[in-house]
């Protein structure tokens, strides 16, 4: 069974825009004023692939955004609980969580960034790629390397 998935946008789309109106191919019961401006969750149930298709369409117009399982639209850890489950991984591995990372123009609410210092990096100070710690919105795991490429491909098209 494929997931039931939702688009995100992270930035602004009217309402009128033919990319929106095209959406009802999908599901001809959503409707979106052609007044108004959406940003986020956009309110599709529509399996992972369809949503595949959608965004690449998306993408290619010039809008970005993430295709996103429905679950995560409500119910999500706050900042500060995922801080905690970043800091007890951190501690088992002897490291430490340096602050909060924000991704300019990114803002994906499947995920909290952290900034890290993980002794098993061999580098005194943290450093790009080897000093950050994904923590999931939804229930606090921890997101692996694997993890995250295998959504970023398959749910996105894009590694």
């Amino acid at each position: 069974m494929q997931e039931i998935c939702d688009i995100y946008l992270i930035e602004k789309l009217s309402g009128s825009s033919k990319l929106l109106q095209q959406l009802r191919i999908f599901d001809p019961t959503i409707a979106f004023d052609e007044n108004q401006l959406y940003l986020g969750f956009l309110g599709l149930n529509l399996k992972r692939l369809t949503n595949v298709a959608i965004l690449m369409n998306f993408k290619s117009n010039g809008i970005r955004c993430f295709n996103i399982p429905v679950r995560y639209r409500s119910a999500l850890i706050s900042q500060d609980e995922a801080r905690i489950y970043a800091e007890i991984y951190m501690d088992s591995v002897g490291g430490t969580v340096i602050c909060h990372r924000t991704r300019p123009g990114v803002s994906n609410p499947m995920f909290w960034y952290f900034l890290v210092h993980d002794p098993r990096e061999n580098s005194v100070e943290p450093r790009e790629g080897g000093g950050n710690l994904t923590v999931d919105s939804f229930d606090g795991h921890i997101w692996t390397c694997d993890e995250a490429a295998e959504y970023h491909y398959d749910y996105n098209n894009s590694i």
